[in-house]
C-alpha cells in the first residue's frame, strides 16, 4: 500500500484534506429494548431522543473531505472547501496562545444516507446537510474534531493527522457555507472547574464531634472517600452510604481548620486535595480531571522531568473554591520554570526552561543556510525582563490564593545590579502565590535550599529581556518543532563588536508551516550556560565536542571561555 511519504514524492498527485467530527450518538435501536420510545423515530442523538431515561451514550464519526478532490474512500462527504490553521504560541509567562483551526464547508440538499439510521422508514427527506446536522446535534461544542492531510488514492489510515482538538463553534455564513471553529486540546482546561461545583446541603443540624453526616444528596462528591467544606470547617470522609446519603468515618477540623456546629440546610462544598507528590504527577492528574485522554499526553516528557538533574520538591494543595484547571496547571508549569504545549505529534508535552542540557541536540540556522533573506524581525521584548521575584508560600487552608495575608512564609530574590542606576534603574517584579509549596513537604533545610535554587535560577534566566526573533525558515528545516532549541547565527542581531550573533541559543515558541517556507518565532535563552557535572574522561573545553560543552567548564576571570564565548553559571 502506498503511504503518505511515497505519494507526496510523486510528480502527479491530488492533495486531499480530511475533517472528522466525533459526536454523541445513542447505542440503542429505536423502539427495541431498552428503548421504550414509540411513534416517529428519533435520529439517535440526545436532543432528538424520546426516551432519555434509557439513552446509552456512544459516539459516531462524521467525515468530510476536500471539495475539489475525488472521494478518497467510502463514508465521506466532499464538503471541505478550505482549512486555515493557526499555530500554538508559547507566551512569556509560560502560558499559551492556543492553536486553532477554521474550516469552511459547503452545504447542499442531502438524502441522509449514512446519517439517519431509520431512513428507509421515513416518508420523505428534505433539507440541506448542515442545517439538519445542527438541528439534530446542537450539543456539538466540546466534542472532538481531527484534521488530516493526504492524497487521492491513499487509505484513510495513511492520512497524516495535523490537528486534534475540540469543536468550539459552527456558523452558517451569508453565502450558505458553514464555518467550523476548533481549538486545541489544552483549551478544555479553561472550561473545567477543580473541584467541580455541587449543589448539596446538610440534611440536619450537626455538632462538632459527629463523624457520620447525612446530606441531602451525594451528587458530585468523590466516592468512596473525599473532602468537603462546611462553612469554615474542612472535613475528610473515608466512606459513603448511598442509601442514606451519608458521608462516614469523618475527620472533623481536617487540615488545621476548626471543628464547629452547623445548621441544617447549610451549604456543603466539594474540596479537591492534591496529596504530596511530584508536581509533574499533579499536572497529569489535572489533565485527566479535565477529561483529556492519556493517549494525548507525552508521559515520557513528564516522567523525565521527575528525574531531572535538579530534583524538584514534591507539591501538595487543598483547593476549597472551584478553580479553572488551566489556572492550577499553569501555576505548576510556571513554578517549575517549564513550558507546556500541544506539540506537532499532537501530544501535550513539557520542557524545562534551561538553555543547555547534556544530551540535547540543536537545530542550526544561519543567514547563509536556513534563514530566508530579509525575513527576520527582532523584538527586544523589554517587558519580559524581571529584576526581582517574590514567593509567598505555606498558605492557610481557607485563605485566598492572591492575598499575601493568606501565607505565613515569604522569600524574595533581587538582582540589585539589574535594578541599579548603571543598568535598568528600576524594578520589574514577578510574584508567585504558591498554594503548592507548604511546610512539611520536606525538611526545613531542603525546602529553603530548593526555593533558593529554583527561584534564583528563574531570576538569572529572566534578569535580561528575552529577545524574540521571527523569521522564515527554508522548507528543508521542516522537521523542527515547537519547543525545540536552535543555535542561530544572523546579522539581524549583532554583538557589541558589530559582528553577527553567533550560535546564540533560542527556543522555538511558534511554528507555522507554509507551502514553501516555515514561519518561526523563537525566544532567546540566557547567554551564560548552566554547569552540569561532566563524566570522567570528558576532554578540556578546547577539545570538547558541542555535545560535551553542554556540561560545565571553568571560564577565565572575565567569565568567558577561550574563544570569547560566554561561560557557565553553577548552582
Amino acid at each position: 500500500m502506498t503511504v503518505y511519504s511515497d505519494k507526496a514524492a510523486e510528480l502527479s498527485r491530488t492533495p486531499c484534506s480530511l475533517m472528522k467530527m466525533t459526536l454523541d450518538y445513542c447505542a440503542n435501536t429505536f423502539g427495541s429494548a431498552p428503548c421504550t420510545a414509540t411513534g416517529e423515530e428519533c435520529y439517535n442523538t440526545f436532543p432528538t431522543c424520546k426516551d432519555t431515561a434509557n439513552y446509552v451514550l456512544t459516539t459516531k464519526d462524521y467525515k468530510f473531505t476536500s471539495s475539489k478532490a475525488p472521494l478518497p474512500f467510502d463514508g465521506v462527504r466532499p464538503y471541505l472547501k478550505d482549512v486555515d490553521y493557526m499555530a500554538t504560541e508559547i507566551k512569556d509567562d509560560n502560558k499559551l496562545k492556543y492553536a486553532r483551526v477554521k474550516a469552511i464547508l459547503l452545504d447542499e440538499p442531502d438524502t441522509d444516507v449514512g446519517i439517519d439510521p431509520y431512513l428507509s422508514s421515513r416518508a420523505s427527506v428534505q433539507g440541506s446537510y448542515w442545517k439538519k446536522h445542527l438541528a439534530r446535534n446542537p450539543n456539538y461544542k466540546g466534542r472532538e474534531v481531527r484534521f488530516s492531510d493526504g492524497f487521492d488514492g491513499l487509505a484513510e489510515v495513511d492520512f497524516v493527522e495535523k490537528f486534534v482538538g475540540k469543536l468550539e463553534n459552527i456558523k452558517i455564513l451569508k453565502n450558505g457555507e458553514m464555518q467550523v471553529e476548533a481549538v486545541d486540546l489544552m483549551k478544555v482546561l479553561s472550561k473545567t472547574d477543580i473541584p467541580q461545583k455541587v449543589n448539596i446541603e446538610l440534611n440536619a443540624d450537626i455538632d462538632a464531634v459527629v463523624t457520620d453526616i447525612i446530606l441531602k444528596s451525594l451528587d458530585g462528591l468523590d466516592q468512596p472517600a473525599g473532602y468537603v467544606k462546611i462553612e469554615d470547617e474542612l472535613i475528610a470522609y473515608s466512606a459513603v452510604n448511598v442509601t442514606t446519603n451519608e458521608i462516614t468515618g469523618c475527620t472533623r477540623g481536617w487540615n488545621s481548620t476548626t471543628k464547629a456546629t452547623h445548621d441544617a440546610d447549610t451549604k456543603v462544598e466539594k474540596v479537591a486535595y492534591f496529596a504530596q507528590d511530584s508536581g509533574y504527577e499533579h499536572m497529569q492528574t489535572i489533565l485527566s480531571l479535565a477529561g483529556i485522554d492519556n493517549a494525548y499526553v507525552n508521559t515520557t516528557a513528564f516522567d523525565g522531568l521527575k528525574t531531572y538533574p535538579v530534583t524538584d520538591i514534591n507539591r501538595e494543595a487543598v483547593i476549597t473554591t472551584p478553580t479553572k484547571a488551566n489556572v492550577l496547571y499553569f501555576e505548576l508549569v510556571d513554578e517549575h520554570d517549564c513550558k507546556s504545549w500541544v506539540n506537532e505529534d499532537l501530544e501535550i508535552t513539557i520542557e524545562k526552561n534551561i538553555q543547555n542540557l547534556p544530551g540535547r541536540t540543536f537545530h542550526t540556522f544561519t543567514d547563509e543556510a536556513g534563514i530566508v533573506l530579509d525575513s527576520g524581525k527582532v523584538d527586544l521584548n523589554d517587558s519580559s525582563r524581571i529584576s526581582r521575584i517574590t514567593v509567598y508560600w505555606n498558605k492557610s487552608s481557607l485563605g485566598k490564593v492572591d492575598d499575601s495575608d493568606s501565607y505565613n512564609r515569604i522569600d524574595q530574590f533581587i538582582d540589585a545590579d539589574a535594578e541599579g542606576v548603571n543598568e535598568y534603574n528600576g524594578e520589574q517584579e514577578k510574584v508567585f502565590y504558591s498554594r503548592w509549596l507548604n511546610e512539611g513537604l520536606d525538611t526545613e533545610e531542603n525546602l529553603n535550599n530548593y526555593i533558593l535554587a529554583n527561584f534564583s535560577r528563574q531570576l538569572f534566566r529572566l534578569r535580561d529581556a528575552q529577545t524574540k526573533y521571527t523569521f522564515k525558515a527554508e522548507i528543508k528545516d521542516q522537521e523542527v518543532k515547537t519547543g525545540d532549541f536552535a543555535k542561530i547565527t544572523t546579522n539581524d542581531m549583532q554583538e557589541i563588536d558589530g559582528n553577527p550573533v553567533t550560535e546564540r541559543i533560542f527556543q522555538i515558541i511558534r511554528r507555522e508551516p507554509g507551502d514553501d517556507e516555515i514561519d518561526l518565532k523563537v525566544i532567546a535563552m540566557p547567554k551564560k550556560r548552566i554547569a552540569f557535572f561532566a563524566p570522567a574522561g570528558t576532554p578540556d573545553y578546547s577539545s570538547a565536542s558541542g555535545a560535551e560543552r553542554e556540561y560545565g567548564f571553568f571560564s577565565g576571570a572575565d567569565e568567558k571561555m577561550p574563544a570569547g564565548d560566554q561561560g557557565y553559571y553553577f548552582y
